[in-house]
C-alpha cells in the first residue's frame, strides 16, 4: 500500500512564517545530501526545514511512462514501485542510502550511469510543484511532454541545492526497463578506453554503462536480446560483473574511490569534460565515467592547478570532498552566469529566506508586503 502522507499546507506555512519574520531556512530531505549543499554546516541561527514526512506516489501511469511523486519520498521506494511496473527513471539515481529522498535527489541533480545513453535527471523532469519564499505553492510543467509552461523552471530545480525553493512534488518521464542486460570487462589504459568509447559511440550498440577505474574497462549493455547478443560477438571483451557489483557501487558512490578516508591534503573532484578529451596530466586515483565524460580525482593536486586544467580542456570541477580553505566548491561562474543564476533567485525567494551557501545570493532582499 502506498503512502500519501500530504504536508504541502503545513511546510508552505512555515517558509511564509519566517518570510514574514526575517528568518532564514536550510531545506533538509533525508539528510543524505547534506555535505553538498551544506559542505561547512548550518549556522546557528539558520531554521531548518524538513520534508522527509511529505511523500508518497502521487500518480503512476506507465502506459504513459510518467509518474508524479512527493518529495520526502524514499528514492529506493520509487525504485521498487516502478520496478514492479516494469519501469525505471532513466537518468539511474543512486539508491545506496535508504534516507534518500526524492526532493535530495533533484536538487543534488545527479545522474548515474545510464545518463548518455537514456536521459540527464533534467531532461526526465517534466514538472514540479515547490513553494518559493514567500510561502507561495507553484506549479510549473506538466505530466506529460507536450505540456511545456513552465518547463525550463522545472529543469531549473535540478541542481538547485535548495536555493529555489523547497520542491514539493516531481512528474517525472519513465523508461521500460531493458529486456536484457549483459556485463563485459577489458585491461585498458585511459589513453585506450578514451579511443575506444569514441569508436563505440558511432556504432549504435545498446549500452547503457562505460566506465574504466584501475585499469579495466567495464561495458554494461541493456536492451533486447538479440541486439545485446550481437553487441557481444563484436566487442572484444570478456564476460564480467555477473552481479553488477561495479556498476551499482558506481551508481550509488560507494566504491572506495568515494568512501575511503582521504589522505591529509587530498580531495575529491567530480569534473566534467567533453568525452573525447585526451587524459589530463594530474597525478591521482582516476575514474572514468560516461564514456569519459564524467571523471572522479583522488589527488593532493593543489585546487587552482586542477581548475586551471580542466578549465583549459573545456570542463569544469566541483570539489566532492576534502578541504580548501578559500575554493569554491563549484567550478567558479562567470559574471554574467552568476547575475543571470541571482535573478532567478531574486524572482523565486526575493528575502533570501532559502540558505544556500552555494549559490549566488539574491540580486536584492525586498521586505514582505502584506
Amino acid at each position: 500500500m502506498r503512502d500519501t502522507k500530504d504536508h504541502a499546507a503545513p511546510l508552505a506555512e512555515a517558509i511564509r512564517e519566517a518570510s514574514v519574520a526575517g528568518n532564514r531556512i536550510a531545506l533538509r530531505g533525508g539528510r543524505q545530501h547534506g555535505d553538498q549543499s551544506f559542505p561547512d554546516g548550518i549556522p546557528t541561527g539558520v531554521l531548518q526545514l524538513e520534508s522527509h514526512e511529505h511523500r508518497g506516489i502521487v500518480t503512476l501511469e506507465p502506459s504513459e511512462l510518467v509518474v508524479t511523486v512527493r518529495s520526502g519520498t524514499p528514492v529506493v521506494t520509487l525504485d521498487q514501485a516502478l520496478d514492479e511496473v516494469g519501469m525505471m527513471l532513466p537518468f539511474e539515481p543512486a539508491l545506496g542510502a535508504p534516507e534518500a529522498t526524492v526532493g535530495g535527489m533533484v536538487a543534488l541533480g545527479m545522474s548515474g550511469p545510464r545518463r548518455p545513453w537514456a536521459a540527464a535527471l533534467r531532461d526526465a523532469v517534466l514538472g514540479t510543484r515547490v513553494v518559493n519564499g514567500r510561502g507561495d505553492i507553484l506549479q510549473f510543467g506538466g505530466q506529460v511532454m507536450k505540456n511545456v509552461a513552465g518547463f525550463d523552471v522545472s529543469r531549473l530545480m535540478c541542481g538547485s541545492l535548495g536555493g529555489l525553493g523547497l520542491i514539493l512534488e516531481t512528474s517525472f518521464k519513465l523508461l521500460p526497463r531493458p529486456a536484457c542486460e549483459r556485463y563485459l570487462q577489458r585491461e585498458d589504459d585511459t589513453e585506450s578506453f578514451i579511443a575506444r568509447c569514441s569508436a563505440w559511440g558511432r556504432t549504435g550498440w545498446p549500452f547503457s554503462g562505460i566506465a574504466w577505474h584501475d585499469g579495466v574497462t567495464h561495458i554494461r549493455l541493456g536492451g533486447g536480446e538479440e541486439a545485446v547478443d550481437e553487441a557481444i560477438q563484436r566487442i572484444d571483451a570478456e564476460p564480467g560483473d555477473p552481479a553488477r557489483g561495479f556498476w551499482s557501487a558506481l551508481r550509488d558512490r560507494s566504491l572506495p574511490l568515494f568512501t575511503d578516508e582521504l589522505a591529509a591534503g587530498a580531495r575529491l573532484w567530480r569534473i566534467s569534460l567533453p568525452p573525447a578529451t585526451e587524459p589530463l596530466a594530474l597525478s591521482g586515483e582516476w575514474l572514468l565515467n560516461w564514456g569519459g565524460a564524467e571523471r572522479w580525482l583522488r589527488t593532493t593536486e593543489h585546487p587552482e592547478t586542477v581548475r586551471r586544467a580542466v578549465t583549459d580542456a573545456g570542463g569544469h570541477a566541483r570539489l566532492w570532498l576534502g578541504d580548501a580553505p578559500g575554493v569554491s566548491r563549484l567550478h567558479p561562474r562567470g559574471e554574467a552566469l552568476e547575475a543571470l543564476e541571482g535573478r532567478l533567485r531574486e524572482a523565486l525567494d526575493p528575502d533570501g529566506v532559502f540558505f544556500a551557501p552555494l549559490l549566488p545570493n539574491p540580486r536584492s532582499r525586498r521586505p514582505r508586503t502584506t
